[in-house]
């Protein structure tokens, strides 16, 4: 075991051993997922099998907890880490537990919620939400990672709308590139926000931001936006989104559906990814089931596959199984079947 997994683990078991002291005055709560399976990729001359993590839902643990403060005001943390629980490290750099997922304090009132430090940037959200495989697995989306954009950003400040507004939300955050004054550019700033209207079965969202680079060809800037209408028998959702880098821009369309089965879930979408001005473009489809064994537990499936145009060479991985390359023009497949767990 390393050393800074072992000092993660020490950290971990002292917030346990404190009830005493924060858990009289807050709601503390400890939770998590543990989501493990196999995944098996291929590309155009090899293939890789082997213990993936993620395929439904991310594996974390973590604390998160609230204080009423009087008033109609309240104080909340949220502290996450992500794991593998195919190797039981963490995901921070040099496999340590780490906050890495989330570490936000807020406050909170009628006037909405002001939050500070690590957390999901908004425009990663939108594609999250608008996905049927929440962007995890062989099935899940690349319209977050097209072109450099952030799916965590920290040093970040967010604020959002109260949640009284008739179905209407949204949240402006600005995170600091912490650039000294003399330095030429503000590079690592994101500055972005999210609003949607969400009322019975319809629901509809958009996002737009932009992270600084080091210059004005490595700033990127992300725009996406989606709906869904909820039939009862299957949810359509749509999303497009684009990343611009510099002069080179990527879209995506997407066209996802859930149909609701028993028990479980039916997953599948179709993606198209175009590069403006190139032949550098590919097409994604991907079929999963989810077969809810309970309300924590989960056994789940997917298959996907990726056809790249002439100047393309994407190709299907998993976390914890790194995709086997293809050539130009070439095609990858992949799937996965695992077991999720939430606690």
């Amino acid at each position: 075991m390393s050393i800074p997994f072992l000092r993660a683990a020490t950290a971990f078991a002292a917030v346990a051993a404190m009830p005493a002291i924060g858990w009289a005055q807050s709601s503390v709560t400890l939770f998590g997922t543990v989501d493990v399976g196999i995944a098996h990729v291929t590309g155009d001359n090899s293939s890789r099998t082997g213990l993936a993590q993620g395929g439904a839902n991310i594996s974390r643990i973590g604390f998160r907890g609230t204080e009423d403060l009087g008033g109609g005001l309240s104080a909340g943390f949220w502290l996450e880490s992500g794991f593998a629980p195919d190797t039981g490290l963490g995901t921070a750099t040099g496999g340590a537990l780490a906050f890495n997922r989330r570490s936000t304090v807020s406050v909170m009132g009628p006037f909405g919620e002001v939050r500070l430090g690590r957390d999901d940037s908004a425009t990663f959200l939108n594609t999250l939400i608008f996905d049927p495989f929440l962007t995890n697995g062989v099935g899940g989306t690349n319209a977050f990672v097209m072109n450099g954009a952030p799916i965590q950003i920290g040093n970040a400040i967010s604020y959002f709308l109260p949640p009284n507004l008739g179905g209407f939300y949204g949240q402006l955050q600005h995170a600091a590139g912490e650039q000294a004054n003399t330095a030429p550019t503000s590079a690592g700033e994101y500055n972005g926000g999210r609003f949607g209207w969400r009322g019975g079965a319809f629901h509809v969202s958009g996002a737009l931001a932009k992270l600084q680079g080091t210059t004005q060809l490595q700033d990127v800037r992300i725009r996406n936006v989606g709906a869904s209408y909820d039939f009862g028998v299957a949810v359509p959702m749509l999303l497009w989104a684009s990343e611009k880098r510099g002069t080179v821009e990527i879209r995506a369309t997407q066209l996802g559906v859930k149909v609701p089965v028993g028990a479980g879930e039916i997953r599948a979408q179709v993606s198209r990814y175009d590069t403006v001005g190139s032949n550098a473009d590919w097409t994604k489809v991907a079929l999963g089931y989810g077969h809810n064994l309970s309300r924590r537990t989960q056994v789940y499936g997917a298959i996907a596959r990726i056809h790249n145009g002439a100047g393309a060479q994407r190709a299907i991985g998993a976390q914890g199984v790194a995709a086997s390359g293809t050539n130009l023009g070439g095609k990858s497949t992949g799937f996965d079947l695992g077991i999720r767990h939430f606690f």
